[in-house]
């Protein structure tokens, strides 16, 4: 009798049938699968994976999960583990069906095991089809040579060799304080980046995309001229630029560079920097620019960022303005596929370092220092200490 009610309830109320069977199809085993693929070519080993902690909860057409979990590869390969990215596929064709993982500073050899940590919101729409929910690849993998396998079909090598390189930067920078002076300058290092972090504007001001966006009803449009970090040791320089700002909004800017290297630039990043009108300068971040572009040597050109800058003052300051806007160069990859970033010392000689956020490799061992002190600190350093540094990074 109670299945006969049923199914008059789900004739009278057809919608209330198909949320029942994806509902269903939710609470299935099956639905929650996550497929892990190690392409050819990559020397990785899938040790253990563990994603009992991810959530999958229906909202409208789609599928919100929620990833919470770990992965444990074993490395095959001969050459140290530096850097993986990892492509996390719900479903590429929307918006938040798709992300990357990138661990960098790892220090695997040959047998070794490493854990990558996953915890994303991923969207996938509804009903499912049959087979996995998610769908995780090994992307790139990079050694200690600098050398790379995997498809990279994410262009994340790039990316992966210029976290590695700012971590030797950094590194290198502490384990000279720790060389020259002992356990009591390396914590006073350590402290002092500490500082830096605490001290550092919060990021009020963000890189937006090219939709629409709104300024004050008073406000009105003009021209300002960028200023430029320069750094003699950097394969560009940028010539000219500038931007039209409303109020608390910057249009893309354009910048004229030009290459003074006897090679070919591939891609490059331009850092933005931002104040406002309490005088407070932000880092703004990074953007890269134009994936298809190729610099000859000596070749100017002008570029155009995508994007758009917003300003957002924190607390009850008000509507604020966007006053000045500076920009340098945080990494460029040359034609063989080699990277340059700034060195410590051109970033602390032009007083950026006082305003970019660290690196990742130095938040972490500035939380090793927080949770462990000096002593694992040098601990980790050493570890590290045969990676050879690039001169132009010192």
């Amino acid at each position: 009798m109670r299945r006969a009610s049923q199914d008059r309830l789900w004739r009278r109320f057809p919608a209330l049938a198909a949320a029942g069977v994806l509902l269903a199809q939710i609470a299935s085993g099956a639905s929650h699968e996550v497929l892990l693929e190690v392409p050819d070519g990559v020397p990785l080993e899938i040790v253990t994976r563990d994603f009992g902690e991810s959530e999958f909860e229906p909202r409208g057409g789609a599928l919100i999960i929620e990833l919470a979990g770990s992965i444990r590869f074993r490395h095959q390969g001969p050459n140290a583990v530096r850097a993986v990215t990892l492509e996390v596929d719900a479903h590429r064709e929307i918006v938040g069906g798709r992300a990357v993982v990138t661990v960098p500073s790892l220090s695997a050899r040959t047998g070794e095991e490493f854990d990558v940590p996953i915890n994303l919101r991923l969207l996938r729409p509804l009903p499912l089809p049959t087979g996995p929910v998610v769908r995780i690849a090994a992307d790139a993998v990079l050694f200690d040579t600098f050398d790379w396998a995997g498809p990279d079909r994410l262009d994340t090598v790039r990316k992966m060799k210029t976290l590695e390189l700012e971590a030797r930067r950094d590194r290198a920078f502490f384990l000279s304080r720790w060389k020259s002076g002992g356990r009591d300058a390396l914590a006073a290092s350590m402290q002092a980046s500490l500082r830096r972090q605490a001290a550092r504007p919060r990021l009020d001001i963000r890189l937006s995309g090219v939709g629409p966006a709104t300024a004050g009803r008073d406000e009105r449009t003009r021209e300002i001229q960028l200023a430029f970090v320069q750094d003699d040791g950097a394969p560009l320089v940028f010539e000219s630029g500038s931007a039209l700002v409303t109020g608390f909004i910057s249009e893309a800017p354009r910048i004229r560079v030009r290459n003074r290297t006897e090679g070919s630039i591939r891609q490059f990043d331009i850092g933005w920097l931002a104040r406002d009108g309490t005088g407070t300068v932000y880092s703004v971040g990074s953007a890269p620019v134009d994936d298809e572009l190729s610099l000859e040597a000596e070749e100017a050109m002008e570029i155009h960022a995508s994007g758009r800058f917003v300003l957002r003052p924190p607390g009850d300051r008000g509507q604020s303005t966007i006053e000045w806007m500076g920009a340098y160069l945080r990494s460029a990859q040359m034609d063989d596929g080699s990277v340059w970033i700034p060195s410590r010392q051109a970033m602390e000689e032009s007083l950026v370092l006082q305003t970019l956020p660290v690196s990742a490799e130095e938040r972490r061992l500035a939380q090793l220092y927080r949770d462990r002190g000096p002593s694992a600190v040098a601990q980790e350093l050493r570890r590290f200490a045969a990676d050879p540094l690039p001169a132009e990074a010192r």
